[in-house]
């Protein structure tokens, strides 16, 4: 075994208070060596004050956000650890993700200054266009407000209103919290993989495991098919589950909730594609620019109306000229600083990129690990193109009636 290797990989998956749980509460047959026993127990310990401090910040939000009357839905994490996790240690939160109306956005920002944070500056990834992010300098807190959903899910307003129509309830902790239902919440999971071309850490497949073993008999697999099918995220449920039936061994949903587009090779293709991209730990991030281009078109195609269309068009050309919580043009020194944090995040990535050119195909270990990454996660771009050509775009004229 190499235990370096495991070490760095429950690092960078947010996977060491779990394996601390299981080696304290499991009996195994690998004797894991002390110092990752420690580190783990370390890790757990660290994210329960962590994940501690997160949920006094949440319960003060939520209480503030009663008071001004704004209906907020929590979104990921806490959800996930009143739902499956119950221990408060074993999940880790980066962050707050917290659903609001477009409307209340400027509230509920206005809310979270009054509570120290300010808006966090973009210098290590190109704006989001979904969601609001904001930091606390002392705590390094971060909230992040998702005023719609991700660009990925096709109908917007539809996913909007069944999220408020069905929020549920749940005791998280000492506290009672508003989240998405079951079925919604695994819908936004999954969304959630395929807006960042499944190049996130083994947590968040771990957290829709969860959801389908834990959570197995209260979900409703018809709903499931339809849900999944109406906002263009079918073929990508099937996938992630076919990838977690192979590697995690469990069992797959009812393929009478599912229609399957896909063939057994196309899914023997994402699976080892996804492997090589969860498994290859390299800090160097080349050029993605079939990602980017297929995100435009994606986010572009599921706007509603010539007039969202345009609107996003032009905010992302020209971000950096307005904010989204306050309608005044920035300074031209914001813009500017803006278009710096920019200029450098791109020509880091293209400088990457020219260092980290492919050599001669005698051998795949010719080339460097950032090259064997960014050819898996290309692999996996490709084949959601191709799912995309397959699968037809919402029309406009759709009822709420068969979710009643």
């Amino acid at each position: 075994m190499d235990w370096k290797a495991v070490g760095n990989l429950a690092y960078v998956h947010n996977m060491e208070p779990l394996l601390y749980w299981m080696v304290s509460n499991t009996e195994l047959s690998t004797k894991i060596p002390d110092r990752l026993k420690q580190r783990w127990e370390q890790a757990y310990f660290g994210n329960f004050l962590r994940n501690e401090e997160y949920f006094e910040l949440l319960k003060t939000l939520l209480t503030k956000c009663e008071e001004e009357g704004i209906p907020i839905i929590v979104l990921k994490g806490p959800a996930l650890i009143g739902r499956i996790y119950k221990d408060l240690a074993l999940r880790t939160l980066s962050d707050l993700d917290i659903l609001c109306s477009p409307i209340d956005l400027p509230r509920i920002v206005t809310i979270a200054r009054n509570m120290g944070y300010t808006m966090m500056d973009v210098g290590d990834d190109p704006a989001a266009a979904h969601h609001v992010a904001m930091v606390q300098a002392a705590s390094g807190t971060i909230l992040e407000f998702h005023f719609m959903p991700y660009e990925i899910i096709q109908g917007h307003e539809r996913f909007m209103q069944l999220a408020w129509d069905r929020k549920q309830w749940i005791d998280v902790g000492d506290f009672h919290c508003p989240i998405l239902c079951l079925e919604m919440e695994l819908l936004f999971n999954i969304a959630h993989l395929v807006q960042h071309q499944f190049d996130v850490s083994l947590k968040h497949y771990l957290d829709i495991a969860g959801l389908l073993v834990f959570c197995e008999e209260q979900l409703n697999r018809d709903e499931i098919g339809t849900l999944f099918r109406d906002f263009g995220l079918e073929q990508a449920f099937a996938l992630t589950t076919g990838f977690l039936s192979t590697t995690m061994h469990l069992p797959r949903l009812s393929h009478q909730a599912l229609r399957l587009n896909h063939k057994d090779s196309a899914q023997r293709e994402f699976n080892a594609s996804l492997r090589d991209l969860l498994a290859l730990l390299d800090e160097d991030r080349l050029l993605d620019v079939r990602g980017a281009i297929w995100r435009f078109w994606t986010a572009f195609g599921n706007r509603e109306g010539f007039g969202n269309k345009a609107n996003y068009v032009i905010n992302t050309l020209f971000s950096f000229s307005r904010s989204l919580t306050d309608p005044e043009p920035r300074s031209s020194g914001d813009a500017f600083r803006y278009f710096l944090r920019h200029l450098r995040f791109y020509s880091t990535r293209f400088f990457l990129t020219l260092t980290h050119l492919p050599k001669e195909r005698l051998s795949n270990h010719n080339n460097t690990l950032a090259v064997e990454r960014a050819a898996a996660k290309n692999r996996i771009t490709r084949q959601l193109q191709r799912m995309a050509r397959q699968t037809p775009a919402l029309g406009l004229n759709k009822t709420h009636g068969r979710y009643a």
